[in-house]
């Protein structure tokens, strides 16, 4: 069933955020946790058996521990010059250490310190509908761990036990690596989910905690692009404070923004949710006038539609094309489920089904980065990951 995403938002804030906490996924016996935690172990609150937090290793192959256990060719950073590293990243599935290239203090010999994120996800999505197989088809998130519902699975997690067990991880992390003779001090704390901007109250004290601690981390927020309303709603009614993406963006903060479709039929069939591309350009708008450095993330896109959506954008945002990346649609624990329920609600062969949406999504995968690679050679003169995304600088147009 499609959702309507700015009422389920408003749903949702009523279990999201209570008594100055909020509710997240608790990974401890989710089909997310088994898959996420091959090379960093789930993490838990101080002092509790609740583990709400987990780390990914965006580039497996330059990580000493990653390499190992997915079977990677090992790019040793201590080995190789800055040049060489960067280029190894950014030609990556996930350039996502890059992003704070141009932040105070970042080596990129230290680049293993930006690469595995210390994660919590706000456990309600506005596109999810609270069923089986709602949301997005090929989110990686449980769906429990997505209808905003109070349940074992949960947990509300304060701000200062998020930053104690922040430093406890990082200092166990730290030691680890330290022993084969690598430096790892885990330095970004990234807020996900789910969809954080319905929690923005909680995150920016969050980043006032960590300013008065005087904490050398940096942060991720992910966003769906669908919320800007809502969030102009929130502020309106005094549920936010006035400008409260301006006051966040003080903080040393990248924004994955992800892109879930070119076109309306695109986007609202990858999310089953009535969703807009006029919501999402507003979601991308509220983002850039507010001073965020902002990471484009987008998923399944229709080839057929792509190369018009691109000179759109880049006509509103200057630039905005040559900071976006597709990332490629991977089969986990809980799309498989969800795909499965849905071919049993259908009445059709469930590895059928499931074979072809994975033939679906490598197609507009390839196709996709087919179509980007030529629009930017004709446009900026530059292939696809051929440039640093955060050397990339963006402007609103109009």
């Amino acid at each position: 069933m499609a959702t309507n995403p700015i009422e389920r938002a408003f749903e949702l804030r009523k279990t999201l955020v209570q008594d100055g906490k909020v509710l997240v996924a608790d990974f401890s016996d989710t089909l997310q946790g088994k898959d996420t935690s091959r090379v960093i172990d789930l993490m838990p609150i101080k002092g509790t058996d609740k583990y709400p937090f987990r780390a990914k290793v965006n580039v497996k192959y330059i990580d000493p521990f990653a390499a190992k256990e997915y079977g990677a060719a090992f790019f040793d950073v201590r080995k190789n010059d800055e040049a060489a590293i960067e280029k190894t990243i950014r030609e990556s599935e996930f350039d996502f250490p890059l992003w704070f290239k141009h932040n105070e203090g970042f080596k990129m010999k230290n680049v293993l310190e930006y690469n595995a994120p210390f994660i919590l996800q706000v456990a309600g999505c506005n596109f999810h509908d609270g069923t089986s197989s709602g949301g997005c088809w090929y989110c990686f998130v449980d769906d429990e761990s997505n209808d905003g519902r109070l349940s074992s699975k949960k947990v509300y997690l304060g701000i200062e036990e998020t930053l104690d067990s922040m430093q406890e991880a990082r200092e166990k992390i730290k030691s680890r690596y330290a022993e084969i003779g690598f430096d790892n001090d885990m330095k970004v704390l990234r807020t996900s989910g789910g969809e954080p901007t319905l929690a923005l109250d909680w995150i920016l004290n969050l980043w006032r905690e960590v300013g008065k601690r005087g904490l050398d981390i940096v942060g991720q927020l992910d966003s769906n692009l669908s919320t800007a309303s809502v969030v102009d709603n929130f502020e309106k009614e005094g549920v936010y404070e006035k400008d409260i993406l301006r006051k966040l963006a003080e903080y040393p903060i990248k924004v994955l923004t992800a892109l879930k479709g070119v076109d309306e039929p695109n986007l609202q069939s990858n999310v089953q949710s009535l969703t807009t591309l006029s919501e999402q350009e507003h979601s991308l708008r509220k983002f850039v006038e507010a001073g965020f450095d902002i990471y484009p993330q987008m998923y399944n896109p229709n080839h057929l539609t792509l190369d018009n959506y691109l000179n759109r954008m880049d006509n509103m945002i200057e630039n905005f094309s040559l900071r976006i990346h597709i990332g490629p649609l991977k089969l986990y624990s809980p799309n498989s489920l969800r795909l499965n329920l849905e071919a049993r609600r259908k009445g059709i062969n469930p590895d059928a089904f499931i074979q072809l949406k994975r033939e679906e999504w490598a197609s507009n995968y390839e196709r996709g980065c087919e179509v980007l690679d030529s629009y930017l050679r004709i446009r900026h003169g530059v292939g696809y990951r051929e440039i640093t995304r955060s050397d990339v600088k963006l402007k609103l147009k109009n």
